[in-house]
């Protein structure tokens, strides 16, 4: 039996050893649902990220297109956009011409500038003065799009769609381009096309509503295209664009053979234009000739064009033959051939003179070696043989060694005629020369003053075919005696009868 003080006693130490038992068993449930967590495998579970929303909130503006441009006429309003993407509460927007502030938020600083509730700004009236790089920029990322306003004055030269009014332009051979004149005026216009070349001769351009394609270009597009606006005005508004080309290099020579004789030097004469400007050199056999005793280089321009002259001294038989001259630059490169022999050069065409029916014709030819007999060939327009004279008098032109003169008189009827001339010497024929072309008109017949206009008499020496070299003094004589035995000849007739 449990007396009273014990139960008292025991009553005490329950409730000293209670709380401590509720304590320990709060920890090990703490415990058990710590490892309940950790050991839970189930694919069921799902985990939430809550800070998405805010990032979301926090990322930064931007814009999908950084580089805009806008065409406009003037007198036209125009908006400029501002679409920035993720743009926050917390962001402000600025608007700037080049460096100038011009709308600061919805509060603009120009009058003529309106701000928008999209961030936009609309430009009132704009002038040729308005075109500039204008961006807006977000704070406080300082994030940018800019916008290219171009507007047109009261006319433009645009090539390829791009404004080069009164600038230059540098094409390549062989590109396409479009140069198109564009006017911004109230009234009807009429679009006038001109075209000054590299030597300023000007002349008209053909064109479609304002519009010139030029394809295939080359150099003789080279030079500047004036666009005038006829409006009735007293002064229409124009523009001019300037164009250059780069072109591979355009090769010629006004002699392509060249006469020479044994012991003698012979200059071969290579001209060009180029731009880029070329490098020239020539090839005989194959081979790149170098600079030696038998050979040099001369440079020089003659007549606008670049020429580089080859000196072939000491001719013998194994330097005849046909030489290359090539010029080349970046775009590409061109030759020309010239031969070298001692024929003849190729005659060349100086003048001519009519009286009446009456047409004297005179050639140039290059020959160290006298000439010994010429032929003319000639015929009228739409036949379809030639007509061949010799011709018996050559004579060398005004005292000069190696060029000689060859004249001759022909009467032909009415029509265009073709003369075309070829020479020989102690070497052989030369080659015929260029068909020059003239007319006969009906009625055609030139006065000449007998003492200015008087064919120029043969020097001392006067070649004749067949026959060699003659005193001037002597044919004289030929000529008095001719006439002489006509005079007798018809004195006997008349004794006779």
């Amino acid at each position: 039996m449990i007396r009273a003080k014990d139960s008292t006693g025991l009553l005490l130490i329950f409730l000293l050893i209670g709380p401590l038992c509720v304590c320990c068993q709060e920890e090990e449930g703490y415990q058990d649902d710590d490892y309940e967590y950790g050991d839970d495998g189930s694919d069921d579970s799902q985990v939430i990220d809550v800070t998405k929303d805010k990032a979301d909130q926090i990322a930064p503006p931007y814009f999908e297109e950084s580089d805009l441009r806008i065409e406009a006429k003037p007198g036209d309003n125009v908006v400029l956009n501002c679409d920035a993407r993720n743009f926050q509460i917390s962001n402000a927007v600025m608007w700037y011409k080049s460096r100038t502030i011009i709308a600061n938020g919805q509060n603009p600083i120009s009058q003529r500038v309106e701000a928008m509730m999209n961030n936009s700004i609309l430009l009132k009236n704009v002038t040729p003065e308005d075109a500039d790089d204008y961006y807006c920029e977000i704070l406080p990322q300082r994030v940018r799009q800019h916008t290219a306003l171009r507007v047109g004055a009261r006319l433009s030269i645009l090539c390829d769609d791009r404004d080069i009014t009164d600038r230059s332009q540098t094409f390549r051979q062989g590109d396409h381009h479009k140069l198109e004149c564009r006017t911004y005026l109230p009234g009807s216009t009429i679009i006038k096309w001109s075209f000054n070349d590299l030597n300023g001769k000007p002349s008209p351009v053909e064109n479609q509503n304002g519009v010139i394609i030029l394809d295939n270009v080359d150099e003789k597009n080279a030079g500047d295209y004036q666009c005038l606006a006829d409006d009735g005005s007293r002064h229409p508004p124009h523009g001019t664009v300037h164009i250059d080309v780069q072109y591979s290099p355009i090769v010629s020579t006004h002699r392509h053979h060249v006469n020479t004789e044994r012991g003698a030097s012979a200059e071969l004469y290579c001209n060009y234009r180029a731009k880029p400007i070329g490098r020239s050199y020539f090839i005989k056999d194959g081979k790149t000739l170098q600079l030696s005793d038998k050979y040099s280089i001369k440079d020089s321009v003659h007549n606008g064009h670049n020429r580089t002259t080859l000196i072939v001294r000491e001719v013998t038989d194994s330097d005849l033959g046909e030489y290359l001259c090539q010029v080349e630059n970046a775009i590409g490169s061109n030759e020309v051939k010239v031969h070298v022999s001692y024929v003849p050069e190729t005659p060349q065409f100086e003048d001519m003179s009519v009286e009446g029916n009456q047409v004297t014709l005179h050639w140039l030819v290059r020959s160290r070696q006298p000439l010994s007999e010429a032929m003319l060939d000639y015929q009228v327009t739409g036949s379809l043989h030639w007509s061949t004279v010799s011709v018996l008098q050559t004579h060398r032109h005004n005292s000069t060694e190696n060029i000689w003169k060859i004249t001759h008189q022909l009467e032909l009827q009415r029509g265009v005629w073709h003369a075309r001339v070829k020479t020989k010497n102690t070497h052989g024929w030369s080659h015929f020369s260029n068909d020059y072309v003239f007319e006969i008109r009906e009625g055609s017949e030139i006065e000449i003053d007998e003492e200015a206009d008087k064919p120029e008499l043969p020097p001392d020496e006067i070649v004749q075919a067949g026959i060699g070299l003659v005193p001037r003094g002597a044919a004289s004589a030929l000529q008095q005696l001719n006439l002489g035995a006509i005079l007798l000849a018809a004195l006997l007739l008349r004794i006779r009868l």
